[in-house]
């Protein structure tokens, strides 16, 4: 897939750049909480390209869901200065996100500075992909990048209708996501392992469907494995699944036939604490008073085994209750041997909840593509269409 991107040799000096980034993270005591490979410090790449290029930018992103209205805890000054230490600059911050006085703070930037307007989703309209609140924006500037894949996949103004509204191109980010994603399906390399976790059945059957045919193994994990138990009519205890997911369980177990992979054993407690005393059981043998939370050493050395022989492999959702990281064994275990892998195969992983676990272990930086994407890298692996992304295909 190819997309309209910004080159080497145009002139952007002076010019007025709208960046829509995702730096939707969590704030603590005020601070953002973004690690160094986290999607605050991804996106300041980008920027940092078009400071260089003595670019005037205007940054964007939301934060939170304040539903429209005006709310102190999401004000985005917490992403200022996490920006400000990035970039070696500071990163000035626009009361508003449309309007006369950021127009008068648009006009006083100089060349390679930055400006950060407030959170888009203090205006309802963002999310209504308001064509009126895109041209209000579109004013600010003379083009637009998109460097957000992770909100790609939503239809609103900052990501879809502003297209309409300016010259616009896909940033660093998004364009290297897009490129190492598109590759996969037919042209993969095989073995092409999936390995998928987490709660959600409903976003994950789907990429089981599209790669049906192309896979030769789907390791499963976390609560997703246990949905696959019940449609078994194994006994799973008091372990959370999704249970509107049994029947899609029973279906792609037909339709991907001889290439599912479930635990054979499992790490469970009787309490979800983190001093809980953990037994390793057989999944014939899970007791009513049993909560599964990890995957037992049996299975994660098959699973080890399978991701050693691949050639491709997609890793997407914690394989543990990870929440607590007693139980999250597995989930550090694969994140080794996938990050071991790359190299000799195309790795790719994504999920917020799996970051936390690879920034601890040290592997950020070593698989082929870390992705940003959590909804929108589950719809564009299952094959459907992001609309920030198709807007910006040449």
């Amino acid at each position: 897939m190819r997309l309209k991107k910004l080159r080497n040799d145009m002139s952007l000096k002076s010019k007025r750049v709208l960046v829509r980034i995702d730096a939707n993270v969590p704030i603590k005591m005020g601070k953002a909480v973004d690690g160094p490979h986290g999607r605050i410090a991804r996106s300041a790449v980008g920027i940092n390209w078009l400071l260089q290029r003595g670019a005037k930018v205007i940054v964007m992103t939301h934060l939170g869901r304040p539903n429209g209205r005006r709310v102190s805890a999401y004000s985005v000054k917490p992403i200022a200065k996490r920006l400000s230490s990035l970039l070696g600059c500071k990163v000035k911050l626009a009361r508003s996100i449309i309007g006369k006085d950021v127009q008068k703070q648009v006009e006083l930037l100089g060349d390679g500075e930055v400006l950060l307007l407030e959170n888009l989703r203090f205006d309802s309209r963002e999310k209504e992909n308001d064509a009126s609140f895109a041209s209000a924006l579109a004013k600010l500037a003379d083009l637009y990048v998109n460097d957000a894949f992770s909100v790609s996949h939503r239809e609103h103004a900052s990501i879809d209708a502003i297209t309409s509204e300016l010259p616009s191109y896909a940033g660093p980010l998004l364009s290297n996501e897009v490129s190492v994603l598109s590759k996969l399906g037919v042209n993969s390399k095989r073995p092409f392992v999936l390995t998928l976790g987490g709660l959600k059945m409903t976003t994950k059957i789907p990429i089981i469907e599209h790669f049906a045919s192309q896979i030769d193994a789907v390791l499963l994990g976390g609560a997703l494995s246990t949905a696959f138990f019940v449609a078994q009519g194994l006994a799973v205890g008091k372990s959370v699944y999704e249970k509107k997911a049994v029947a899609s369980a029973e279906r792609i177990m037909k339709v991907a036939e001889g290439k599912i992979f479930l635990p054979t054993d499992v790490v469970v407690v009787r309490a979800l604490r983190k001093d809980a005393k953990q037994e390793i059981v057989p999944v014939d043998q899970i007791q009513a008073v049993h909560r599964i939370v990890d995957l037992g050493p049996e299975t994660i050395a098959e699973y080890v085994g399978q991701i050693e022989k691949a050639k491709t492999v997609v890793w997407n959702g914690p394989l543990g209750y990870c929440e607590i990281p007693t139980f999250c064994g597995a989930t550090r275990q694969v994140a080794k041997a996938i990050a071991d892998r790359t190299g000799k195969a195309t790795t790719i992983v994504g999920g917020g909840d799996t970051m936390p676990a690879i920034e601890n272990l040290g592997l950020a930086d070593q698989f082929t593509l870390l992705s940003t994407g959590g909804g929108a890298l589950l719809q564009f692996l299952a094959g459907d269409k992001l609309p920030g992304v198709e807007t910006l295909k040449l």
